[in-house]
């Protein structure tokens, strides 16, 4: 065992890192090995641009949708593998997920080879039954554990107690959801309601409202509900949590009169929300004023779950609402063009990755996605000064949103203008 505990032993660790969790757990089911598979993702293999964080985690929703279904343990390793541990699950269930997963990096030369043929380095599939296979896994594991201690060893001599100033709270875990999903039913969200509007802007330099984005202040939620837990801490945990917010939302939003609204109203939704009792109770308060009202979707469950997006889109759209899609980087438009997804708009970030200024080929490319979208269709969002707005208008956006935006707003409110 000294193997095992060197391999986890390191730094400043408090906790077991997740290689060390998946050794434990190895070690446990050696004598009992049947009906145990195994998957290793090697996304630490994938090119520097196809490991941008907004892409593993794109990765890392549509593996925890498996998870949330089966009998699969996921371990999102140091260096952003993933290795699936599954019992008694059919195999074609875990192998659509690797093909999700696939699809999102269908671009990088790590994917180009067929799935789970001799030579395919984007996954490995162990049989734990066999006992080359288990001795293969477990192999491989002590590796990452010895690297994942070696990093944290590091991060500890330069940034001790970084991470304890950045998270607040213990860590979300199932056995608390009950209790916190209570809370949340209970308590009172109304106040915490924000408004943050998205403007267009005109070539006359005049602009209007193109809609007010609605959403709640989510760390004034947790200080409410959860003050000494980071609800935060595991994505597919928040999920369930999620679905609690909107319905509250959606209760909230219920009391707008939107036959007298001056301008739309967008609100981010889960998309499993949209079949479900509280936006059909809504839909009945909104009436034939659908049309004051856009839906945002993260793309992250977009790519989780792409025949749902589409099912919950043409439904909504059918009934005269607007659909967006949140959550693009206008660099991350070199791998997928949103508009194949039939939306009525797209929201991407403005953030200091560009405003130090993109390549020929990159900027063309994100002319040619925004000249994809209806016209007005594309928005950026999270822009806190001239210099993004600049930026957009030569790409050709029209639509933005963010605290230099508020700022706009506010000054043309006292001019009168809106």
């Amino acid at each position: 065992m000294a193997e095992y505990s060197a391999a986890f032993t390191g730094g400043s660790q408090t906790s077991k890192s997740k290689e060390a969790r998946l050794l434990d757990i190895l070690q446990r089911i050696r004598a009992s090995a049947s009906g145990y598979f195994a998957v290793h993702l090697h996304l630490s293999e994938l090119r520097p641009s196809h490991r941008q964080p907004h892409f593993i985690r794109m990765a890392h929703r549509s593996i925890d949708s498996l998870v949330t279904k089966e009998d699969v343990q996921a371990f999102y390793l140091h260096n952003d593998d993933a290795i699936l541990l599954c019992r008694n699950v059919q195999v074609d269930d875990v192998d659509d997920t690797v093909f999700r997963v696939r699809a999102i990096f269908h671009e990088d030369p790590l994917t180009q080879t067929e799935d789970g043929s001799a030579d395919d380095r984007f996954s490995t599939w162990y049989d734990l039954a066999q006992q080359n296979d288990f001795k293969a896994l477990e192999d491989a594991a002590i590796e990452l554990a010895k690297k994942a201690a070696k990093v944290e060893s590091k991060k500890g001599e330069t940034s001790t107690g970084r991470a304890s100033r950045t998270m607040q709270g213990e860590p979300l875990e199932p056995e608390m959801l009950t209790a916190i999903n209570q809370k949340l039913l209970e308590a009172r969200i109304g106040d915490l309601v924000r408004r943050q509007p998205a403007v267009i802007v005109s070539g006359k330099g005049k602009s209007k409202l193109a809609f007010r984005e609605h959403f709640i202040a989510m760390e004034e939620l947790r200080k409410r509900i959860a003050p000494k837990i980071n609800i935060f801490a595991s994505s597919w945990l928040f999920q369930y949590l999620s679905e609690t917010i909107d319905m509250r939302i959606l209760e909230v939003m219920s009391r707008l009169d939107f036959s007298q609204q001056e301008s739309p109203v967008s609100i981010n939704l889960n998309i499993p929300t949209i079949s479900a009792r509280p936006f059909q109770n809504f839909h009945a308060v909104v009436g034939k004023n659908t049309k004051n009202v856009v839906v945002e979707f993260q793309i992250i469950d977009i790519f989780s779950n792409i025949y749902a997006f589409n099912h919950a889109r043409d439904w909504l759209q059918e009934h005269g609402y607007r659909v967006l899609i949140d959550g693009l980087n206008p660099l991350g438009l070199h791998f997928f063009d949103p508009s194949v997804l039939g939306a009525d708009f797209m929201k991407m970030s403005w953030g200091p990755e560009i405003s130090g200024g993109v390549g020929h080929d990159q900027t063309e490319r994100i002319k040619e996605v925004v000249a994809n979208m209806p016209s007005g269709g594309t928005v950026l969002a999270r822009v806190d000064s001239e210099e993004g707005i600049s930026w957009g208008l030569s790409q050709g956006i029209r639509c933005f949103q963010g605290h230099f935006t508020d700022k706009v707003v506010e000054a043309m409110m006292q001019k009168g203008a809106i």
